[in-house]
């Protein structure tokens, strides 16, 4: 995943976004050690230039 957070892109591997319903919002959660790690607040804008998934579950797949 990399992310933006007060002008400075943040490029994080390995890391498990959670399952979230699709809601008009946009709305995901990023997962508390990265918040505390790059000190993003509640509120805070956060821009999401790219997110790769790991792998696809079988469910999602054609």
């Amino acid at each position: 995943m990399v992310l933006e957070h007060n002008g400075q892109k943040i490029e994080i591997n390995n890391v498990k976004l959670l399952r979230t319903r699709h809601t008009a919002s946009r709305q995901f959660t990023i997962p508390r050690e990265v918040r505390e790690r790059y000190g993003i607040k509640p509120f805070d804008d956060v821009i999401i230039h790219m997110i790769i998934p790991k792998q696809v579950s079988p469910q999602f797949k054609n």
